[in-house]
């Protein structure tokens, strides 16, 4: 997400000046605010590693941050207020000093609080994520050769783990590993060391479950150098609970563009012990259609560049992609690459379209480009509007960018072809808003001009007239 092209001092800066620009709405309202964020930092970390917070609340918080060790002691608290409608943005050397490893939980008697924690060598890879949701099983969709696993105990209670490395055929590829963490405690480890007899070429993912009467836990997986590198993908576990049978990914981009080249993956994980029928349809840009049918067997994967999957054999392809099995739960990731530049980054599968959604950071002064993708998955044609806030809730050059997207229709462009005023700034910062009259699906990608470093910037969605922003010329 933050530049390249600068010495270790700037670049730095830049992650201070985009993380201090997040701005997060919640999802749903909720009793309080709890932000598990189950990546575990060691004490090399911490300096390199931001956390942002924002209280989209009508009052003024306090955001609790607190860093548990790997036997649940809590080894430092940071509590840090967040006036109504502000944000935070801290590192975490900033919030705990030189500390030991462990893993960090934002709580808040305030709801409305949201966060997004980002990391990396901040020169040639970096990724981050949104807080994971927490479940008592859980599937990580993406293992690698090079992975490695974070778990969170989020619970009061100690709790069993129970890991099943899978291939894309749902076998077991070595003996399943337990791991006993304690009450908030965690458990970090590559999948070579716990599974030091498994062909990892061969493995394509991992369930996760707690043996403990369904106690809930979260995780995450950092995979490096999937596809290209170096490189740093970061996927949050999904809850093997869902029932969604439909998922999509509202951008695809494959082949040669100017000096770049794009490689794809995409792949689904059935979350079903019966076989499943998928039914995977790419629509380009200029409407025309390319439709496959896959077989995934019970609890497996299916995992193939885009180029093979849809035969595209020359060109540059750009597109959306929408998966559906007749009734069985479905889930994936669709990961993006720059061969030339090698940046990396994947995107969670999306489920819900929505008339509003919030990209919560900007970066788009040299060294970074914000792109955004919208998509239209409606049968009428979607008024939109694209709003570039200033980190003070001000739109950047007072005006928006309003359009008309066509039905089954995608748009991406960079930002600043919509709000041209993001490179009329002195420093980085702020999020974009989204208004339509139809709900739309959307993604947020941050990328080095040199393309070293593609970051996914999960959407918030955002509930209507939660947020309503100033007007515009």
């Amino acid at each position: 997400m933050l530049g390249l092209g600068h010495d270790g001092a700037s670049v730095m800066k830049a992650v201070l000046l985009a993380l201090a620009s997040i701005i997060f709405l919640p999802l749903s309202a909720q009793p309080q605010s709890v932000l598990n964020f189950p990546h575990v930092l060691d004490p090399a970390d911490f300096a390199t590693t931001g956390f942002a917070v924002v209280n989209s609340s009508a009052s003024d918080a306090t955001a609790t941050f607190s860093l548990f060790g790997a036997d649940g002691s809590a080894l430092s608290t940071s509590q840090q207020p967040v006036r109504k409608g502000g944000q935070i943005a801290k590192l975490g050397s900033q919030l705990f000093g030189a500390s030991a490893s462990g893993w960090v939980q934002v709580t808040s008697a305030t709801t409305g609080i949201q966060g997004f924690w980002f990391a990396g060598d901040l020169v040639t890879f970096g990724d981050g994520a949104e807080p994971a949701t927490s479940a008592s099983e859980l599937v990580l969709p993406v293992i690698a050769p090079s992975s490695e696993i974070h778990i969170a105990n989020t619970g009061t209670v100690p709790e069993t783990i129970v890991m099943d490395l899978l291939s894309g055929d749902g076998l077991d590829v070595d003996e399943r590993f337990v791991q006993q963490i304690p009450p908030r405690g965690f458990f970090k480890a590559n999948t070579a060391a716990i599974f030091p007899k498994a062909d990892l070429t061969q493995a394509t993912h991992m369930r996760l479950k707690c043996g403990c009467a369904g106690n809930p836990f979260a995780a995450l997986v950092v995979t490096r150098n999937f596809i290209a590198a170096p490189s740093s993908v970061v996927l949050n576990a999904v809850p093997v609970s869902t029932s969604t049978s439909v998922i999509t990914f509202p951008h695809l981009v494959d082949g040669a563009q100017g000096n770049a080249n794009w490689k794809s993956v995409v792949s689904v994980t059935n979350l079903s012990a019966t076989p499943n029928d998928v039914t995977i349809v790419f629509t380009a840009d200029n409407g025309t259609t390319q439709t496959v049918q896959r077989t995934i067997q019970p609890n497996g994967t299916i995992r193939e560049m885009a180029g093979d999957m849809f035969g595209f054999t020359t060109g540059f392809q750009s597109g959306w992609v929408r998966v559906s099995s007749a009734s069985l739960p479905i889930t994936g990731f669709l990961a993006y690459a720059e061969t030339v530049g090698a940046g990396v980054t994947a995107v969670s599968a999306q489920v819900d379209a929505q008339p509003n959604l919030l990209f919560a950071q900007i970066a788009d002064l040299p060294p970074w480009w914000t792109g955004l993708a919208l998509l239209n998955p409606g049968q009428k044609p979607a008024s939109v509007e694209i709003f570039a806030m200033n980190p003070d809730g001000s739109l950047i050059g007072n005006a928006s960018a309003r359009f008309s997207l066509a039905a089954g229709s995608k748009v991406a462009k960079l930002l600043s072809e919509w709000v041209p005023a993001t490179q009329n700034r002195s420093s980085d910062g702020g999020f974009i808003f989204v208004r339509s009259d139809l709900p739309l699906f959307g993604i947020e990608l941050f990328f080095s001009r040199s393309t070293q470093i593609l970051a996914n910037v999960p959407a918030a969605k955002i509930p209507p007239g939660s947020y309503v922003p100033p007007p515009s010329r």
